[in-house]
């Protein structure tokens, strides 16, 4: 997949590596559930969240402020607490 060249090098890092330890470690029946056209990726949310933690964000609410400053269309707060 390509990423817009906006996005910092180290998350682009990141996310390739979570997108490619999810098609490999994630069990099928995860991937291909219910809901699989989503919006937002699983593997987007992780390293959204896991971004938020590289940034010392102590709160969901701080990790999910941060991923909206990288995708303003990100999901909704409630949303992400959820998935």
């Amino acid at each position: 997949m390509t990423y817009n060249s906006t996005l910092p090098k180290v998350f682009v890092y990141l996310l390739t590596t979570i997108e490619t330890l999810y098609q490999t470690r994630v069990p099928l029946e995860v991937q291909n559930r219910k809901n699989v056209h989503l919006a937002t990726s699983d593997c987007l949310v992780i390293a959204c969240y896991l971004w938020g933690v590289l940034h010392f964000s102590e709160t969901l609410k701080a990790k999910h402020q941060l991923a909206q400053s990288l995708f303003p269309n990100f999901l909704e707060y409630s949303r992400f607490v959820r998935r």
